[in-house]
């Protein structure tokens, strides 16, 4: 098949309005009915996500609407009764006020629709944290509360679901900064001090990363988890360390590295946290790589770009899912 690309599309990248060619070929995935999700998934592991249509797709495949579009007003009609109802019954039944922050809110709505709602509820809010912290960031990226909830649930309990263990998690980050710390000074820091089991790599996997980066980073990280790949959190915890490498280095005691970690989004040092921390993912569509799958199209045409078969292949099997060369090096500026 000829390749029937504009000719300028090597240039834009060039001139900062990449994704010209991206977003038209989204909206030919968007037009076809049904939708196909699949397709979609492999959109967001493959290019960047253009914002006016990020929550739409978010929808799609976390299953909130379903691929056919003429269906869509009826069921998101349905999803707000149901929202202001959950709404509605935690306000009545005293577990959030009006005034009550927005995740927690949510977690009382959730709980109560999953019948996991206790009397005294508020002595085990903390058991939920990590749900808390994606429900507060989810309702600033959504322009739409009921959107803003229903986002929400899902992707909690997709990514729940769908990632390891904590524990096989650190093991991840901790052979990933082995392999991509070039000196080996942190990797070697780290485990000098034993920092592995103080480091808040827990929430950070738990949260996948809502009030630790910038809403612009998560945006990017979450399109790709939601496109399937969870493995990504691993190499984000490894870019944060890289980035904040010589800080922690000069650092003497395990509670100064640890703590130092802790308030990474308010105090990073002599630098402003939001500012440097904006520069950890500069461009995930050019960090992700593509799916090594035996019966991808080969083919350039837009058209089928995302015609590959998506895979559930483990992270660390048959791709990588990040290439740290290439961030690291987007991160050269990012200095204290």
């Amino acid at each position: 098949m000829s390749d029937e690309r504009n000719f300028r599309t090597y240039y834009y990248d060039k001139f900062g309005i990449g994704g010209v060619e991206e977003r038209k070929s989204l909206e030919i995935l968007l037009k076809e009915k049904p939708i196909s999700v699949e397709k979609l998934k492999q959109f967001c592991l493959r290019f960047a996500m253009p914002a006016m249509y990020r929550n739409y797709v978010w929808k799609l495949i976390l299953d909130i609407i379903c691929a056919n579009p003429d269906s869509h007003d009826f069921q998101m009609k349905q999803r707000t009764q149901k929202y202001n109802d959950l709404k509605h019954a935690v306000q009545i039944l005293r577990y959030a006020r009006e005034d009550s922050p927005i995740g927690n809110v949510f977690l009382k709505m959730y709980l109560l629709e999953s019948g996991q709602i206790k009397f005294e509820q508020y002595k085990y809010d903390c058991e939920f944290e990590d749900f808390v912290l994606i429900a507060a960031l989810m309702a600033n990226i959504c322009e739409d509360m009921t959107d803003a909830y229903l986002v929400s649930v899902e992707f909690y309990k997709m990514f729940k679901k769908s990632k390891d263990s904590n524990e096989i998690l650190v093991q991840k980050t901790s052979q990933c900064l082995k392999s991509e710390d070039g000196d080996r000074k942190l990797f070697d820091l780290f485990h000098k001090h034993d920092l592995w089991n103080s480091l808040p790599l827990h929430l950070w996997f738990e949260s996948c990363f809502a009030g630790v980066l910038p809403e612009t980073s998560i945006e990017r990280i979450w399109d790709k988890v939601i496109g399937g790949a969870h493995g990504i959190v691993v190499f984000v915890a490894v870019a944060i360390f890289q980035t904040f490498k010589r800080p922690l280095l000069s650092m003497k005691s395990k509670d100064e590295m640890v703590q130092y970690l802790m308030e990474l989004p308010e105090d990073c040092g002599t630098c402003n946290a939001t500012s440097s921390l904006s520069l950890i993912l500069p461009d995930l569509n050019n960090i992700v790589a593509d799916e090594e799958v035996d019966d991808v199209n080969a083919d350039t045409d837009d058209s089928d770009d995302c015609d590959s078969k998506h895979s559930s292949m483990p992270w660390d099997s048959g791709r990588r899912v990040v290439e740290l060369g290439v961030l690291a090096n987007a991160l050269a500026s990012c200095k204290n």
